[in-house]
């Protein structure tokens, strides 16, 4: 039988793992050392430490190898009072809660946490029901949530307005839900095992690059799961026949715009739409790559820590980042320099994201824009580095050298799907001996973890413009949504400027989408289209009846109770409004599906046996004139009556009796 690897050994005894990998660490037994030993007081003196890293080993068992790893690092490359330091912080750190409200382990699996998600929207909805929705439970409970590191939404002000209890209520509703606390708390643990891999320098390309082995463990778990899920649920349209074929919602969602394959498609598609809008107008590229500095890097390239780490996490650095950007457009403003292009952002090996900007702007304003941005981004520690291209380098675009997009497509496809990439290289660690696929679902994961927003569009249209009018096709005569939404043909609707942006969107050509929105450079509020946000509405079938109360229409509150956000229903141009989300549907397990067809199958045969027996049967053409002659039309209420002294006056069997129509 084959022995268990070191890494499998691991895998299968983390707890054990750690335990005989620090076994070894005891303090020094030099002359120095024993000095300071006695200096200390006597409860630290005679400390076992052995005893006490072992009892953390054992809390976080999952976690076990990661910290016991950390913990030998710490002790190589530093000492074994560093190392115990690290150690009780990280145990600080997985620890949250306090002692009034209880604790939750940060290290448990994702069931447990489930659970822990459960027992904690109990006690919100005990404490609901025994006090009502009010002011006070509100103010109890956001100390409950407080202490477990978690935000309460914002209330709306002021007290005394319909739309304030509204939200109290809502917000209130969900402390008691499972699903918010599972969301938060996965948020939490997600962000603070990860950041604690970086304080433990555990995150490089020596080690793990870019996120560390427990979080992409969990990520490929939790991505597992929801798939398995997702296949198992169809998207039923509200009125579609159940025998028909359904698409899943997995399937669905591996081919929507947030998809690897089609997030980078449509990507490349609009950087080059802006590439040949700048060869049209003349302008310039400039690729602009933005470090942070060395307080925002936890290890060197060779993999050693870096000294001048402070514990700042990728959220700090990309606000960091986020701030330049935000002090060069109020210098742009003030200068009428006016750029546009994309912002990609990407990790490091050791997860400090850092900045590729792919900007175009006229010829003349290259030289301002390259100056203030190397100004921003070396006023921070100018004593580290010795020429400005650590934190600042440009490169002009050379089309003899390749295009635009090709200076920045190998970022994009780097990080979303690792295609037509024979290998990785980090511009601060070299080549990183790690598969093209396996960063690019690192990358994602960091982000996701991190919260962190990858690709940027600046400058330009809408894109959420875009993609609505993508879902509008040219249809069959007649049948054209722009052509009913502005009441004319098909032979005319060609002239209006709200079927060239829709033309221009759906042939996938974004340089005549910007130029049908009024240019690239345009302002939002002179844009030619704009997205319609509305809260739907619900149409009785039977009688056509528009309704927007609250009683009837479910839309118009939340499973929580409060008022909903205006969604996406369309597009509008002046005037016009195309709705391009039409219709509702359901999500249906294939057991739902089957059921449903039972039942259409037994009604199916109940009304051939009512057919076979005579008892269904359609009136002859005569009955039907007669029936219609005895309808009569009421004008002011809109609505049909029958004329029963009409009807009676024409039935002759003796088995109707006259019709009392007062009792």
């Amino acid at each position: 039988m084959n022995s268990l690897s070191n890494a499998q050994y691991s895998q299968v005894f983390p707890l054990n793992t750690a335990m005989n990998l620090t076994a070894n660490l005891h303090p020094a037994n030099t002359a120095k050392d024993v000095f300071e030993n006695l200096s200390k007081p006597m409860k630290e003196r005679f400390f076992d430490f052995e005893s006490w890293r072992n009892r953390i080993f054992e809390r976080h068992s999952n976690l076990a190898h990661m910290l016991s790893t950390g913990y030998f690092l710490a002790e190589k490359f530093n000492n074994l009072a560093e190392a115990n330091k690290r150690l009780k912080s990280a145990d600080t750190a997985l620890t949250l809660g306090n002692f009034k409200h209880g604790h939750i382990n940060l290290s448990c699996s994702d069931d447990e946490l489930c659970e822990i998600a459960e027992q904690k929207a109990r006690y919100c909805e005990l404490k609901i029901s025994k006090n009502g929705h009010t002011l006070s439970v509100f103010n109890i409970l956001v100390k409950y949530l407080n202490s477990f590191d978690i935000q309460e939404p914002e209330l709306v002000t002021p007290y005394c307005t319909h739309f304030a209890a509204d939200s109290l209520t809502g917000i209130l509703n969900r402390f008691a839900d499972p699903i918010f606390w599972r969301r938060k708390l996965r948020k939490i643990q997600a962000f603070t095992i990860e950041q604690l891999a970086r304080d433990l320098r555990l995150v490089h390309k020596k080690a793990s690059a870019y996120v560390s082995q427990p979080t992409i463990q969990n990520r490929r778990e939790r991505k597992r799961k929801s798939a398995e899920i997702m296949s198992d649920l169809f998207v039923v349209p509200n009125d579609a026949n159940p025998f028909d074929e359904f698409e899943t919602l997995q399937s669905i969602i591996e081919r929507s715009h947030t998809s690897g394959k089609q997030q980078a498609a449509e990507l490349m598609v609009r950087i080059r739409g802006f590439e040949e809008l700048a060869e049209m107008h003349g302008h310039r590229g400039e690729f602009y790559t933005l470090s942070a500095p060395s307080r925002f890097h936890a290890v060197h390239h060779t993999g050693r820590p870096n000294n001048k780490y402070d514990g700042s996490t990728p959220q700090d650095a990309q606000e960091y980042f986020n701030g330049i950007w935000k002090r060069a457009r109020a210098l742009f403003s003030k200068q009428n320099l006016r750029p546009y292009g994309f912002r990609v952002v990407e990790p490091h090996h050791d997860g400090c994201p850092h900045w590729h900007m792919l900007l175009f702007m006229e010829k003349g304003d290259a030289i301002q824009v390259r100056a203030i941005m190397k100004k921003l981004c070396t006023e921070d520690t100018p004593t580290e580095f010795r020429t400005s291209t650590t934190r600042f380098k440009a490169i002009t675009i050379n089309k003899s050298k390749g295009s635009a997009a090709g200076y920045i497509a190998k970022y994009i496809t780097k990080a979303v799907t690792g295609d037509s990439i024979d290998k990785v290289i980090c511009s601060q660690a070299g080549e990183m001996k790690i598969l093209p696929a396996d960063a690019a679902e690192r990358a994602s994961t960091w982000a996701s973890t991190f919260d962190i927003r990858r690709f940027q569009q600046i400058g330009g249209p809408s894109v959420t413009l875009w993609r609505e009018l993508r879902r509008l096709g040219q249809g069959d005569t007649g049948k054209c949504e722009v052509a009913n939404a502005m009441n004319t043909t098909l032979d005319t609707v060609s002239k209006y400027a709200l079927e060239k942006v829709r033309q221009a969107a759906d042939s996938s050509d974004w340089k005549a989408f910007c130029l049908a929105m009024g240019g690239v450079q345009v302002k939002r509020k002179d844009q030619t289209l704009r997205i319609h946000y509305q809260l739907p509405d619900i149409v009785d079938r039977i009688t056509g009846e528009i309704s927007r109360s609250e009683t009837k229409s479910p839309y118009f509150a939340t499973k929580y109770g409060d008022q909903p956000a205006n969604r996406i229903l369309g597009v509008a141009w002046d005037a016009v409004v195309v709705i391009t989300r039409r219709g509702t549907t359901q999500i249906l397990t294939e057991k739902d599906i089957k059921a449903q067809r039972k039942i259409m199958c037994g009604v199916s045969e109940q009304i051939q046996g009512w057919h076979d027996d005579g008892r269904l049967f359609a009136p002859s053409d005569e009955d039907m004139q007669f029936l219609e002659a005895c309808v009569l039309e009421d004008y002011q209420n809109m609505c049909l009556f029958m004329d029963y002294e009409a009807l009676a006056g024409n039935i002759t069997s003796d088995e109707v009796v006259s019709l009392d129509l007062c009792h």
